[in-house]
């Protein structure tokens, strides 16, 4: 985030938090990319006339990155699903149990499982060094959850639809 906010204050651009947080969580391969992307974005945005937004992001990065297999990163699942429940991302990582915590934490293992190749170890050590039987617990909680309580049901539904990149 940092570069592309340099990169924006060099080139006089402003972009919505939002965009600047998405662009640096979705492109991680390597800092031309990401300046690539950037780059292809604002202009983009100015060809048509139309304002820079998360949307026209999604579209884009589509685009840009379109042969390649997309994979949302796990920290970008984790700044989701923290934002979402309002949450701040130390507290997901730590060793905290309190109910909503281990919730938040178990849906970013649900989806890390099911929207990265990462394996399961890598996975608990992105929450809080959790190991790979607490990682398919927490999958197995999180599916028992969705067929069970319809506002959980609703929590992933709209989780999934802020994680899709499309």
């Amino acid at each position: 985030m940092a570069i592309l906010e340099k990169k924006m204050y060099s080139d006089g651009i402003e972009l919505p938090r939002e965009v600047i947080e998405y662009l640096a969580y979705s492109i991680t391969t390597n800092v031309r990319e990401l300046e690539g992307a950037l780059i292809s974005l604002v202009a983009q945005a100015s060809l048509n006339r139309k304002a820079i937004t998360l949307d026209l992001a999604k579209h884009m990065i589509d685009k840009f990155v379109k042969n390649t297999a997309r994979e949302v990163s796990i920290d970008y699942i984790q700044k989701v699903v923290c934002d979402y429940f309002d949450l701040p991302i130390e507290l997901l990582k730590s060793k905290t149990r309190k109910r909503e915590i281990v919730q938040a934490r178990q849906i970013s293992m649900y989806f890390a499982k099911k929207m990265t190749k990462s394996s399961l170890a890598n996975i608990g050590l992105h929450c809080g060094g959790k190991d790979h039987a607490t990682v398919l617990h927490a999958c197995r909680t999180v599916n028992n959850l969705s067929e069970t309580d319809k506002h959980f049901r609703k929590y992933l539904e709209d989780l999934e639809k802020k994680l899709a990149i499309h």
